[in-house]
């Protein structure tokens, strides 16, 4: 913003807000007023005309009300003479303020919202729209168009007096041949919409204008992108980027016409891949697993979300069979969110589940240390579960005390977790089942088996009632006949013995 338009911003008492497609934008939204001003030797008398008629025009939900100038049509300000159009709202921001935030998917909607809502805009105003993106504002229930007369292009001198206009005239425009079939409102859209993408070109007027005329105001530049790289690489980010170069392009007839309600709806695709869980869920269920994970840890370093970190040690361990993988990413999860139970779960669930799996790839790798973390690791887990999850997860954890050799208190831990007050909660089989095995681990086989006769009975009581799925009965059915074996085996032994 220049001096003038400082000195112009005082005098109005109201903020710049960028350049429209004819004069420029201040914005006032205590007073409910948006001021456009124009220089008067731009427009003449019928033009005047065409303003003043315009206050008196019925209202459209998606234009912004024209009303009269509080000090008259025409003022001087900053030592000029301006046409003055003055507009009700109190709209705070424009598209130019959201294209300059630093979320990109928040630039990306606002982009999609406009062009949803050109086709309405041109309805209302004709089909030489060409809105730039401080002449639409943004409400509470979306884009609304601070409108003008269907009057097409400004003078030369006025075009070439801001580069932003310059930025988004068509190249036959910049050429000076007729357009063709080329739209340059949507054109003019699809430039505000590269802008999500990539930095504006920082050039003088003379070669913003040899860009626009070889219609590469935004040539492919990475350096200059505004996107972080791992969203670079998400396949509906790159796709309407390709859509969009192809609007803006130097295209040939009949590859230019382009639906903005299409292209709408790919910025909107695009936006939604911007939030990193949505394309790495993609990759999993495209069965791409390892690049999904790779997308994950690359989002990660710009946006290290909790739920991007439980997705990503989820399908570590599920679908690539790295629990260590998984459990650093949980570990990560962990310290982002303390307060938060998923990643205490998912821990146990791993470091109970796969016990074995995990000290067997450690096994000769590492000293005992690591198992002794696991366990910790697990400890602290269960601790911090909420308390009425606990028992949910009680059989992970006495997993993870057997696997570890800590056989007393794993005893100890079980036959706390399956008593309910004084309720035996012989239905927990998994637990009952791991009490069990502490019994036969500690060498009393008679308790052992004691405990593996209520299983049996257990099983054989909700196999009549239909209390269990026949899939559930099967799971415990078959580490209940393990267990009966290692008993047998147990007491085979000593008896040789």
């Amino acid at each position: 913003m220049g001096t003038r338009a400082e000195a112009i911003a005082r005098e109005l008492d109201a903020e710049y807000a960028g350049v429209g497609w004819w004069g420029t934008l201040y914005r006032a939204p205590r007073r409910r007023r948006w001021y456009r001003l124009i220089p008067v030797e731009e427009i003449n008398g019928e033009q005047r005309s065409e303003l003043l008629a315009w206050q008196t025009r019925p209202r459209r939900p998606d234009l912004v009300p024209v009303v009269p100038g509080e000090q008259g049509e025409q003022r001087q300000l900053a030592g000029r003479w301006f046409q003055v159009v003055c507009y009700e709202t109190d709209a705070g921001r424009s598209l130019a303020d959201a294209l300059a935030g630093r979320e990109p998917a928040g630039r990306v909607a606002s982009v999609a919202d406009a062009l949803r809502a050109l086709p309405g805009w041109r309805a209302a105003i004709g089909p030489d729209l060409v809105p730039l993106p401080a002449d639409i504002v943004l409400a509470g229930h979306g884009p609304l168009l601070l409108p003008l007369p269907a009057w097409g292009a400004p003078s030369l001198g006025e075009v070439f007096a801001e580069p932003e206009r310059l930025a988004h005239l068509t190249p036959e425009a910049a050429r000076g041949v007729p357009a063709g079939d080329r739209d340059p409102g949507l054109h003019a859209l699809g430039v505000a919409a590269l802008r999500c993408f990539e930095e504006p070109p920082d050039a003088d007027t003379e070669r913003l204008l040899q860009r626009a005329a070889c219609a590469t105001v935004f040539a492919p530049r990475p350096r200059d992108s505004r996107l972080p790289s791992w969203m670079r690489r998400v396949e509906p980010v790159r796709a309407v980027r390709e859509q969009l170069r192809a609007l803006t392009g130097p295209h040939t007839a009949g590859k230019v016409n382009l639906d903005p309600l299409l292209l709408s709806d790919a910025l909107d695709e695009a936006r939604r891949a911007m939030d990193p869980v949505v394309p790495v869920r993609a990759l999993r269920a495209a069965g791409e697993p390892r690049k999904a994970v790779g997308l994950a840890q690359a989002a990660l370093v710009d946006r290290p979300g909790y739920a991007l970190l439980l997705l990503a040690a989820e399908i570590a361990h599920q679908d690539l069979r790295d629990p260590l993988e998984a459990l650093s990413l949980l570990e990560r999860a962990v310290q982002a969110d303390p307060e938060r139970g998923e990643a205490y779960a998912a821990q146990l669930s791993i470091t109970g589940g796969l016990w074995s799996v995990v000290q067997g790839r450690l096994a000769g790798a590492t000293d005992g240390s690591f198992a002794h973390r696991l366990l910790t690791t697990a400890r602290t887990a269960f601790d911090r579960l909420p308390p009425g999850l606990r028992r949910d997860h009680a059989h992970e954890m006495a997993l993870c005390l057997i696997g570890q050799g800590e056989l007393r208190e794993a005893n100890a831990f079980v036959h706390q977790w399956l008593h309910d007050g004084d309720t035996l909660m012989w239905w927990r089989f998994d637990l009952m089942l791991d009490y069990a095995e502490t019994f036969l681990l500690l060498g009393r086989l008679d308790a052992a088996e004691q405990v593996a006769d209520q299983v049996r009975a257990g099983l054989r009581r909700v196999r009549e009632s239909g209390r269990m799925t026949q899939r559930d009965i099967h799971r415990h059915g078959m580490r209940y006949a393990d267990f009966v074996r290692d008993l047998h085996e147990r007491r085979g032994g000593e008896a040789g013995a």
